[in-house]
């Protein structure tokens, strides 16, 4: 018989997720009920997974009330509401639920879903994604097996891309830390994850600078309109766009955007006629001077370890690609990452470009189908082997790392000792 899988949140991730389920494993698993606060979300993407209308929900609550209806459970709804559903998931007697990252912005929360789990018999794994891939995992394996020394300092970029950036953060879901999180830990808890887990030792002080520092109004082009589409003079040369980006560019050159018509119509099927309503009424129309954003568009977080090593960490908004930067300096040699290319340099020896079998897909997309793949074996009690898991005891580290890089932000970049808290 097939395991089951309910799903809340049918946004770009959960549809996501419940897609490589039925590809790549629906033999062994089937989706059985569905959550989101959008009947719209309900009619399009339950068909396609025959989950009748009885076990369609429109709100946790009704969800929840349901009792426990599936052997595991996915939960990718937006950021500020990951820590109320996990708890109530965790109560409710969910034993086995995959939670999109971040958990929460407020440490007390996501330490006590640490706490609940552990005192529920629950496993509460959090989507840290690139874990799961191939290029970091070998990474991490180089860095154990002592090819390039002890760490000395790890220097990692995340160029989130400006069409990206402006997509998510200027005009999106994470453009307000109030109703999302920082942007340094909505988009770089992957990024400070990886770095604590290459670094594999307590983070002693975490310092950091950073600002909302282009995508506001004084920086608008002379004769910028409030929309895209309301009469705007700079149109013709800016690259934020709107009709540009959503309609008129080619896929090569619109990169992921062009994936992002669902985001913008909320619907699982659309057409121009609906892209062009949207950008002409919706948030994705927007000029990005003129938006309600307050995230940083830069941020720079600088770390000390207790075994002496140190790392930087820069999010960056502009870049013409998404992409991540990596290079980690050891006693003995070097690695330098790009993308998911990687080249090992041992001093004195050859340099050496290390295959590692992982696609060259755009994001972490990698990352979704390991995961999805190692979930489904714990699901089915094909292993007991957690070892690699990123579950909610891990994460408090990228996310304490994060919360502590906003605050020394906000106070001008002072150190924040983490062994002092």
């Amino acid at each position: 018989m097939k395991k089951t899988v309910s799903v809340i949140g049918l946004g770009n991730r959960g549809t996501e997720y419940m897609g490589f389920l039925k590809a790549f494993h629906g033999s062994k698993v089937a989706i059985r009920a569905v959550c989101d606060v959008r009947r719209q979300a309900l009619d399009d993407i339950a068909p396609k997974y025959a989950v009748p209308e009885e076990l369609r929900f429109l709100s946790p609550e009704a969800f929840f009330a349901a009792g426990v209806l599936s052997d595991a459970l996915i939960v990718a709804t937006q950021d500020d509401s990951h820590y109320a559903i996990a708890k109530q998931a965790i109560l409710t007697g969910y034993k086995l639920i995959l939670l999109e990252k971040p958990v929460s912005g407020v440490r007390e929360e996501y330490l006590e879903l640490r706490d609940l789990a552990e005192a529920h018999g629950a496993l509460l794994i959090v989507c840290h994604v690139l874990r799961y891939s191939n290029y970091y995992r070998k990474i991490k394996a180089l860095i154990d097996s002592g090819t390039i020394g002890d760490i000395v300092s790890i220097n990692h970029t995340e160029n989130v891309g400006y069409f990206h950036f402006a997509h998510s953060f200027v005009r999106g879901n994470w453009r307000d830390e109030h109703t999302s999180t920082p942007s340094i830990l909505a988009k770089c808890c992957h990024d400070l994850d990886l770095i604590s887990w290459f670094a594999d030792s307590p983070c002693l002080s975490v310092s950091s600078v950073g600002a909302l520092s282009f995508f506001k109004e004084e920086n608008a082009p002379a004769g910028a309109a409030k929309r895209c589409t309301g009469g705007c003079a700079a149109k013709k040369t800016c690259p934020y766009d709107a009709e540009r980006l959503y309609i008129k560019d080619p896929f090569y050159k619109a990169k992921f955007i062009k994936y992002m018509k669902r985001t913008l119509t909320g619907k699982a099927k659309n057409n121009r006629r609906d892209v062009r309503a949207a950008i002409d009424t919706g948030d994705y129309g927007r000029c990005v001077f003129f938006c309600d954003n307050n995230v940083c568009d830069t941020q720079l977080v600088t770390m000390t370890f207790e075994n002496g090593a140190a790392a930087v960490l820069q999010m960056n908004a502009f870049s013409d690609k998404m992409f991540r930067e990596c290079h980690i300096v050891g006693t003995k040699g070097e690695l330098i990452g790009c993308g998911t290319k990687l080249t090992l340099r041992v001093f004195g020896g050859k340099h050496v470009k290390v295959h590692t079998f992982s696609p060259n897909v755009g994001g972490h997309v990698e990352g979704d189908i390991r995961l999805i793949a190692r979930f489904v074996k714990i699901l089915c009690g094909e292993t007991d082997d957690l070892s690699g898991v990123t579950t909610i005891g891990a994460t408090v580290v990228s996310h304490d790392l994060a919360l502590a890089a906003e605050r020394s932000r906000k106070n001008g970049g002072k150190p924040v000792f983490l062994n002092a808290e």
